[in-house]
């Protein structure tokens, strides 16, 4: 068979006329955004500075009075230059992209273009307000359909992620996860690919937690687990968790926040990484909560499960959580009192 021909631009453009806005919609940018109002940017965040062209639906045109304007480059037109923009890429990535969205080719495949993983916060870096803001901002950008995706990619329900504010960056094509200190400021947000799994942080911020929203105060017992994607999976299961940035991290700020919380019971649920690394993580984290918290457990997930979101998205039930956090030992002050003067 012949090789398939790449359509050229000009058939691109006549094919994408008048679905600009579905088009646009799926590249990561909100629908909402593009009523010929002025909006957020969804790339610099600039305040009222992003707006749609009146014909955006036939020619896909927008704008940006900071960051896409006559002066940058790529400069605004046409639906080809926003893809331009809005993806990262340049005209041949933009056009492969766009062919395959309206299924004219299957494009060849080609070395990605590398992105800088740094997003640029509205504020200054040092001030953890602009790291709220922005946020919130990321959260307000997801739609159901969004939703929907990453819930089915990460096989965990859309309701649990949107307890973690779970939120979209277009600039880095990436969802974004806030971190919190024990006082639940947002002091930093890590970020995920949707493509490839790739996880990094924005620049400026710190390492935090991964806290609910309505997690309740005096919780019976809380679950503590090593990452977003793990604590999303315990919640879906129906009981209070926070989780850490990693095996070893914000184990001051997770005995803060528990000291505020004051739940009857910490559960600390390791990685099985093959390493012990995250079992002597989560041994360490025990140490320091039994001085604020008169229980806490360490457990692991069974045999052949390497984190706690593989073992729930496998199938298992509260039930089954539960029986393994039973079966392990209790830390407490006390008994650690009693055998150093035993």
């Amino acid at each position: 068979m012949g090789r398939q021909c790449q359509p050229g631009i000009d058939e691109l453009l006549i094919a994408a006329r008048g679905r600009w806005r579905d088009i646009l919609s799926d590249a990561g940018l909100p629908d909402d955004r593009l009523d010929g109002r002025g909006h957020p940017c969804p790339r610099c965040g600039g305040r009222d500075r992003f707006a749609a062209w009146n014909d955006v639906d036939d020619r896909g045109a927008v704008h940006c009075r900071n960051c896409f304007t006559k002066g940058s480059d790529p400069k605004p037109g046409d639906g080809l230059a926003t893809l331009r923009w809005l993806l990262d890429v340049d005209t041949p990535g933009a056009c492969r992209w766009l062919a395959s969205w309206l299924g004219l080719a299957t494009p060849t495949p080609t070395p990605r273009k590398r992105i800088n993983r740094t997003v640029r916060p509205t504020a200054d870096p040092d001030d953890d307000q602009s790291f709220g803001v922005l946020a919130d901002r990321c959260h307000r950008m997801m739609r159901d359909r969004w939703w929907d995706r990453l819930s089915n990619r990460l096989r965990l329900p859309a309701v649990t992620l949107k307890r973690l504010r779970v939120g979209w960056c277009a600039a880095q094509r990436a969802t974004t996860w806030p971190m919190v200190d024990h006082s639940e400021h947002v002091v930093g947000i890590r970020l995920r690919s949707m493509t490839t799994g790739d996880k990094w942080s924005i620049r400026g911020g710190r390492a935090g937690l991964f806290v609910p929203t309505e997690l309740i105060a005096q919780p019976d017992r809380l679950f503590i687990a090593e990452g977003p994607t793990d604590t999303a999976a315990l919640l879906s299961l129906g009981v209070d968790a926070i989780g850490r940035p990693s095996c070893n991290g914000a184990v001051a700020m997770t005995t803060k926040l528990v000291k505020r919380l004051g739940p009857s019971e910490c559960i600390v649920v390791a990685d099985d990484d093959g390493h012990g690394a995250g079992v002597r993580g989560a041994e360490s984290l025990a140490c320091a909560l039994v001085t604020v918290c008169p229980s806490v457990r360490v457990i692991v997930p069974p045999e052949g499960f390497n984190d706690v979101r593989d073992w729930i998205t496998a199938g298992a039930k509260l039930d089954d959580l539960i029986a393994v956090t039973d079966l392990a030992a209790v830390r407490s002050l006390s008994i650690a009192l009693e055998v150093n003067h035993g």
